[in-house]
């Protein structure tokens, strides 16, 4: 999976094989920066623009890694107790929520204190989820 960052200057590319977050310049389409995810990532997310951090999910993993934004680098690991699968953010950056597939559960990630804040329920393997921010045009 990839993801273009909120300013579009660069793309995030998880490579399941080699276990890494690849950083892309988009420009030249050149690989900046490989990081480290451990095993399975699945998915990627930027926070919107302005934000510090973006994750990355594992379907082999029980952590959801915290990468700085701008550079890709690892921050921390944060444990939510099973593979997940996608992420979305809050309008403003404040909450991320991850699907927990095998815990059948979306997980509240307080993204300025790096930890989980909440779970709720979700429903037998949840995969996708997207939030809709209601005051958009």
């Amino acid at each position: 999976m990839l993801r273009v960052s909120p300013d579009g200057q660069m793309v995030w590319v998880q490579t399941a094989a080699a276990k890494t977050n690849v950083v892309l310049d988009v420009e030249r389409m050149e690989a900046q920066h490989s990081e480290p995810t451990g095993s399975g990532p699945v998915q990627s997310a930027f926070g919107p623009s302005g934000a510090w951090y973006g994750l990355v999910t594992h379907l082999e993993e029980t952590f959801v890694l915290v990468l700085e934004q701008a550079t890709g680098k690892t921050v921390q690991r944060i444990d939510v107790g099973g593979p997940q699968a996608n992420v979305s953010f809050l309008p403003d950056g404040s909450v991320a929520f991850v699907t927990v597939t095998s815990r059948n559960e979306v997980v509240a990630i307080d993204m300025i204190e790096l930890a989980v804040t909440g779970r709720i329920p979700a429903g037998e393997e949840p995969m996708g989820l997207v939030i809709i921010d209601p005051n958009a045009p």
